[in-house]
C-alpha cells in the first residue's frame, strides 16, 4: 500500500438542448464505459479486476474523522469483505495526497474489533472522539482498474462506472480517479505533471471533468452531484500567510471551493428551466468575478502560463456567465418590475413570454458549453496553475512580498479610484458603471484581506460598499433591460414606457449611488508584519 497523489473526474452525459446553438463533441455515453474507455485509450493497461462489481460503505460521525483527515471504508468485492483505513489530505484545490494505513479482513466481530487490532495509535485517538460510528455513505459501481505509464511515472486509473448510491436518490454518474505514486522525500513537480497530463488527455477523449471532492464525500454531504443548493462564498483564510505570494495561494483555493460547488449545477440538464439553476449561474459567475479581481490585486503574478492559456479562456466562460446572469436578472426582476409600473401589466405577457425563450437559450448555451472540452481544460489549468504556485510558495522566498504592506498598498489605490468619481448623476451609463466596478473591486480586495481589517473596515465600509454596489447594479440592470427591450419584438408604447422608467430608475440609483459615497469611510489595514 503506497501513497499516492490524486485527481478527481467525473463524467456526466450531457446531450444538448433543442434550443441550443453549441454542439458537444461527446456522443451518449456508451453503456460499456469501461470497454469504450479503453477503445479510445489503448495505451491503458488493464489490471486482472477490470469491470468488477464493489460497494463501498463509508463510516464516520458527523463528519469528525473525514475532518481530521481520515476515511474508513467498508469494501464489498464478490462477497468478500474488508475494511480499509486511509490518511486524505488535501494538497491543494483538486489533488489529495491518500495515503492508505492498513487493510483488513472483515471478520465476524465487527468493524470496532478490526479496527483497533491493526491501526496506528492517532487514529484510535481521533475513533474514541468520533464515539460510535455509523455508515456516512454508500456507493456502488463496476469497478475497472488501469495501469497508464507515462514519462517513467507509473499512473493508475480506477474507474467506478454506474456509481451510484446504495439508498436514496437514483442520480448516476461515472467516476475516474486518477493517481501516481508518491514515495517519502520524491519531488512531486514531475508526478503532479503526469497527474494533468492525464486528466487533460482523459478530458480530450471524454466528457470528463475535474471535480474536488469524490463521490463518497459528496455523498456523505448529501448528494452524489454536489450541493443542493448553490455555493456562497465563505470568508477567506489566511491562516498564518504573511506573504502576499501565500494568501493568493489561500485566495486562490477560496475560490476554487465557491467556482467548483457550482459548476456541476450550471452543467446539470435537469437545472436549465430550474428556478434553482439561476442562483447557480449566479454564484458561478460571482466566483469568476472574484477570480478575476483577485489576479488583478496580484497582478505581479500574471506569468505567461496565466496570460496566454488561463486568462482568455476564463474571460470566454466569463462571457456566457455574464449573458445568462443578464437574462436572469432581466425575466425575475427588471422586466417584471417595469411591467408592474404600468397601469396595465398584462400588455408585457407576450414581451415576458419572449425574454424568458431568449433566457433559456442563454442557460442552454452556457449548460452546453461547459460540458465541452474547452471548459474541461480550463478548469483544470487552474488547478494546475494554482499548485504550481503553491509550490514555489513553499520553497522561493526570494520574491516575498509583505501581505500587509501589499494589502495596504491594493486597498487605497482601489479606495482612491472610487472617491475621486464624479458625481454619478452628471455622467452616462458606462461611467457610473466603471464606479460599480471599482466599488467591486474594492468589496472584494476588503473581503481578500478581512482578517487584516480594521473592525469598522470589515463592518461599516463592507456594508456601505456592498449596498453601493447593489444600487449601481440596479441602475446598470435597467440600462442592460432598455437594450434588451430594443432588440425584442416590443410595440411602440412599450418601448416609450421603458424608456422613461429605465431612465427615472437610472436617475434614482445614481443619486443614491452618490449618498453612499459620501458615507463610505476610508478602510483601514491595520494588521500584519
Amino acid at each position: 500500500m503506497n501513497r499516492v497523489m490524486e485527481i478527481v473526474l467525473d463524467v456526466v452525459s450531457v446531450a444538448p438542448q433543442a434550443s441550443s446553438e453549441a454542439v458537444v463533441p461527446h456522443g451518449p455515453i456508451p453503456s460499456d464505459f469501461a470497454a469504450a474507455m479503453h477503445a479510445a485509450l489503448p495505451q491503458l493497461v488493464p489490471q486482472a479486476d477490470v469491470c468488477e462489481p464493489a460497494t463501498t460503505v463509508m463510516f464516520d460521525r458527523a463528519g469528525v474523522l473525514a475532518r481530521a483527515g481520515w476515511r474508513i471504508c467498508v469494501e464489498t468485492r464478490e462477497a468478500t469483505h474488508r475494511v480499509v483505513v486511509y490518511s486524505r489530505r488535501a494538497w491543494t484545490p483538486g489533488i489529495v495526497v491518500v495515503e492508505p494505513i492498513f487493510e483488513a479482513g472483515l471478520e465476524a466481530n465487527g468493524l470496532e474489533t478490526a479496527l483497533f487490532d491493526a491501526a496506528p495509535e492517532a487514529f484510535r485517538e481521533a475513533l474514541v472522539l468520533a464515539g460510535p460510528l455509523e455508515a456516512a455513505a454508500s456507493l456502488s459501481a463496476v469497478r475497472s482498474h488501469w495501469q497508464w505509464p507515462r514519462d517513467g511515472i507509473g499512473a493508475q486509473i480506477v474507474l467506478d462506472a454506474d456509481t451510484c448510491a446504495t439508498q436514496g436518490e437514483g442520480a448516476s454518474l461515472h467516476e475516474l480517479r486518477v493517481s501516481v505514486p508518491w514515495a517519502e522525500g520524491e519531488n512531486s513537480a514531475a508526478l503532479v505533471d503526469t497527474l494533468f497530463a492525464c486528466a487533460h488527455e482523459l478530458a480530450d477523449t471524454l466528457p470528463a471533468f475535474g471535480r474536488l471532492s469524490d463521490a463518497l464525500e459528496r455523498a456523505a454531504a448529501g448528494s452524489l452531484a454536489g450541493d443542493a443548493c448553490a455555493v456562497r462564498a465563505e470568508p477567506v483564510d489566511l491562516g498564518s500567510a504573511c506573504t502576499a505570494e501565500a494568501a493568493l495561494v489561500a485566495i486562490g483555493a477560496n475560490i476554487s471551493a465557491h467556482w467548483f460547488g457550482n459548476d456541476w449545477g450550471v452543467r446539470d440538464p435537469a437545472n436549465i428551466t430550474n428556478i434553482a439553476n439561476a442562483e447557480f449561474i449566479h454564484q458561478m459567475r460571482v466566483a469568476q468575478r472574484r477570480l478575476r479581481t483577485a489576479m488583478r490585486i496580484f497582478s505581479h503574478w500574471q506569468d505567461e502560463t496565466w496570460r496566454a492559456h488561463i486568462k482568455p479562456e476564463l474571460d470566454w466562460l466569463g462571457g456566457l456567465l455574464a449573458e445568462a446572469r443578464d437574462r436572469d436578472v432581466f425575466v425575475e426582476a427588471t422586466l417584471p418590475a417595469l411591467a408592474a409600473a404600468d397601469d396595465d401589466p398584462a400588455r408585457w405577457r407576450a414581451v415576458l413570454d419572449e425574454a424568458e425563450a431568449q433566457r433559456l437559450v442563454a442557460r442552454a448555451r452556457l449548460r452546453d458549453a461547459l460540458a465541452m472540452p474547452r471548459y474541461a481544460h480550463a478548469a483544470l489549468a487552474w488547478l494546475q496553475w494554482l499548485e504550481a504556485l503553491a509550490r514555489r510558495v513553499c520553497v522561493d522566498g526570494a520574491d516575498a512580498r509583505s501581505l500587509h504592506q501589499h494589502a495596504k498598498k491594493r486597498v487605497r489605490r482601489y479606495y482612491q479610484q472610487l472617491a475621486q468619481a464624479q458625481k454619478l448623476t452628471a455622467i452616462d451609463d458606462a461611467g457610473r458603471h466603471r464606479v460599480r466596478i471599482n466599488a467591486k473591486y474594492l468589496r472584494y480586495t476588503l473581503e481578500f484581506f478581512a482578517p487584516l481589517a480594521a473592525r469598522r473596515t470589515r463592518e461599516d465600509t463592507a456594508r456601505t460598499l456592498a449596498r453601493l454596489q447593489s444600487v449601481l447594479g440596479d441602475g446598470n440592470d435597467a440600462a442592460v433591460a432598455l437594450r434588451y427591450l430594443e432588440r425584442m419584438d416590443a410595440e411602440p408604447y412599450q418601448l416609450g414606457f421603458a424608456r422613461g422608467w429605465c431612465e427615472a430608475m437610472k436617475r434614482y440609483t445614481a443619486k443614491e449611488g452618490e449618498r453612499l459615497l459620501r458615507e463610505l469611510r476610508p478602510p483601514k489595514i491595520i494588521r500584519g508584519a
